[in-house]
């Protein structure tokens, strides 16, 4: 399968510019809809184990792309929306360790990510706008609420890639889009207090975690000032 991934990539690659140069746009807005799965890359406390979590609601952004060339084949986009992040606490001993003690930690926030783009591949950051986070166990009779004072904004890297499926002048472009995303701030320690898992309180910022996550979806992008195109 990765073997797969990796060639059916490669001929993205390839067959990328012949595609984009039949014509030519100056601008394409639409929307794309992640969903998204999610770990503490952080430093773990010792007598504790971080899992990955699903965020249940997808990332649903607003997106616009403007070319940088004639063909489209370099750009730079932004993308606003709704983007979250989940992971898993729990105890580190499998023994002990039940649904009433085991919490999925869910951070919400308004995201905005510009994004530079190289045919289909595309590096950029994301900025996001805390909403509010929740911590919740899987037994589900404990809920606890993180103020957004508490997780502050957040900053991370985002690299990953944005290929065409369906591509047509009139009816727009239908993309695959997958993200891989590495938090460089951090979420409050104080998560472990909350949820009485970790060293014992106040825990220490060494401990905030640190979100690594993967978005994969589809997008669905308009085109405006649509031209025809010569191939050179």
């Amino acid at each position: 399968m990765k073997r797969l991934l990796l060639l059916e990539a490669g001929l993205l690659l390839v067959l990328a510019p012949v595609v984009s140069a039949q014509f030519i746009y100056r601008f394409a807005a639409g929307a794309g809809v992640h969903p998204k799965f999610g770990i503490n890359a952080g430093e773990i406390p010792s007598g504790t184990k971080t899992g990955v979590a699903f965020t249940g609601i997808p990332d649903i952004w607003a997106q616009g792309i403007l070319p940088l060339d004639r063909y489209g084949e370099i750009c730079v986009g932004l993308d606003i929306g709704y983007s979250s992040h989940a992971f898993i606490t729990k105890p580190g001993d499998a023994d002990t360790t039940h649904e009433g003690n085991t919490f999925t930690q869910h951070y919400r926030y308004l995201g905005i990510a510009p994004t530079f783009y190289l045919n289909v591949l595309g590096l950029g950051v994301n900025v996001g706008i805390p909403l509010g986070g929740t911590l919740r166990n899987q037994k589900g009779d404990v809920e606890k609420d993180v103020s957004t004072s508490d997780m502050g904004a957040s900053i991370e890297l985002r690299l990953g890639i944005s290929a065409p499926l369906i591509k047509d002048p009139k009816g727009g472009r239908l993309n695959f889009q997958l993200f891989a995303s590495y938090g460089l701030t951090k979420l409050p320690a104080k998560s472990y207090e909350l949820v009485r898992l970790g060293p014992t309180p106040p825990v220490s910022d060494r401990y905030s975690p640190k979100i690594a996550a993967l978005a994969v979806g589809l997008s669905y992008h308009f085109f405006f000032g649509v031209e025809r195109a010569t191939v050179e």
